[in-house]
C-alpha cells in the first residue's frame, strides 16, 4: 500500500525543493499550433480532439516532472469530451504516477449518502477491474463541503483506506466567492472561518495524521485571498493548503507567505500561466515557437519566486 498521503506529499515537496503544483487544464483553443495537429486536421472528430488533449497533457507532464512534486488535473476539461475524455483523464493520471508525480484530481465532488460513496469510489479507489490496468485514481481529490460536513465522511473513509488525501474547499480564489464565503455570521466569524473551525477536528483525527505532523485532509484556500489566509492557517494548523490563483488569476508569491509554517504546509498551484506560457511575450520572444521551452521557463521562474518568499527550509 502507498505511503500515508500526509507523509508522501511533504517528502516530495522537500525532495524537489518545490512547493508547486502545476494544474493541467487542457483547452484546445489555447494550445500552441504544433500541439493541436489532429484537431486542426479533423475539427469535427472527437478522437482527434482527445488525441491532441492526451499528447499535450503527456508532454506537459514530462516537462514539469523534474521540477515540481505535484500536478492537478481539472476533470471538467476532460469530461467535456465524454467517455473518451474521461479515459484520457485516468490514463494521464497513470502517466503522472509513472513519472513520480503526486496527483490531485480537481473534481470538487460533494453529495449525500450513497452518492458521495460512489463519487469517493470512482475518484479515490484504485480501479478494481482488470481491463483498467493502464488507469489509476489520483492520490488526492478536491471536495465540496457545501452540503454539510457529514457528506465528507465517505470521502474520508475512502482516503483512509487507500492512504490518500482530500483538499476541502474552504475559501476559493474566484472574485465572486466573497459574496458567500466572507459573509459574517452572528458570532462574528465569516462563513469560511466557521467551516474551518468545524473541519479542524476531522483534520486532526489520528487516523488522518501522518508522521510528518501534517494531515491527509488539506484545504483549498485561494492565493488571491490574502485577507483570509492567515486566519484560516491559525484555524487549520495541521492541514496542507492548496493555493490556486497564482499567475493568471493575479496572485503573487508574496501573497502566499502566510500559508506556510516554517516553509512547509502549502502547495501553490498555477495552471494557465504555465501551460500556455508560449503566449507570454517574454517567453515567446526568448524561445519563439518552442512552446515546450516556454513551459519549462515558466515553471522555473515560479519556483524561484515562491522559494524566495518561502525560503529553502522545506
Amino acid at each position: 500500500m502507498a505511503d500515508h498521503f500526509a507523509d508522501h506529499l511533504p517528502r516530495e515537496i522537500a525532495r524537489k525543493n518545490s512547493p508547486i503544483c502545476v494544474g493541467i487544464d487542457p483547452i484546445l483553443d489555447s494550445f500552441p499550433q504544433s500541439a493541436c495537429v489532429e484537431s486542426r486536421r479533423q475539427p469535427d472528430s472527437l478522437d482527434a480532439a482527445v488525441d491532441d488533449l492526451f499528447h499535450f497533457g503527456q508532454k506537459i507532464l514530462e516537462i514539469v516532472a523534474p521540477h515540481v512534486p505535484c500536478v492537478k488535473f481539472q476533470s471538467a476539461y476532460f469530461e467535456r469530451y465524454l467517455w473518451e475524455g474521461v479515459e484520457a483523464y485516468y490514463s494521464l493520471v497513470q502517466s503522472a504516477r509513472e513519472l513520480g508525480l503526486v496527483v490531485i484530481g480537481d473534481v470538487k465532488r460533494g453529495d449525500i449518502g450513497s452518492t458521495a460513496s460512489a463519487y469517493a469510489a470512482g475518484h479515490l479507489v484504485e480501479p478494481p477491474f482488470a481491463e483498467m490496468d493502464e488507469s489509476a485514481a489520483p492520490d488526492a481529490i478536491t471536495v465540496n463541503p457545501m452540503l454539510g460536513l457529514d457528506t465528507l465522511e465517505p470521502f474520508i473513509q475512502a482516503a483512509r483506506s487507500q492512504n490518500k488525501g482530500l483538499f476541502v474547499l474552504v475559501r476559493t480564489s474566484n472574485p465572486g466567492s466573497a459574496a458567500l464565503q466572507d459573509v459574517v455570521l452572528a458570532d462574528g466569524r465569516t462563513w469560511s472561518q466557521a467551516l474551518a473551525d468545524q473541519l479542524r477536528p476531522l483534520t486532526e483525527d489520528p487516523a488522518m495524521m501522518g508522521t510528518s505532523g501534517w494531515s491527509a485532509i488539506g484545504a483549498v484556500v485561494g492565493a488571491t485571498q490574502t485577507h483570509t489566509i492567515q486566519s484560516l492557517r491559525q484555524r487549520l494548523p495541521k492541514s496542507i493548503f492548496l493555493l490556486p490563483g497564482y499567475g493568471t488569476q493575479g496572485a503573487t508569491a508574496e501573497m502566499t507567505r502566510a500559508a506556510f509554517i516554517n516553509g512547509q504546509g502549502a502547495l501553490v498551484s498555477a495552471s494557465r500561466s504555465i501551460l500556455y506560457a508560449h503566449r507570454t511575450p517574454k517567453f515567446a520572444s526568448q524561445f519563439g515557437d518552442q512552446w515546450e521551452k516556454c513551459v519549462e521557463a515558466a515553471v522555473l521562474e515560479m519556483k524561484r519566486e515562491i522559494n524566495q518568499v518561502v525560503g529553502t527550509n522545506l
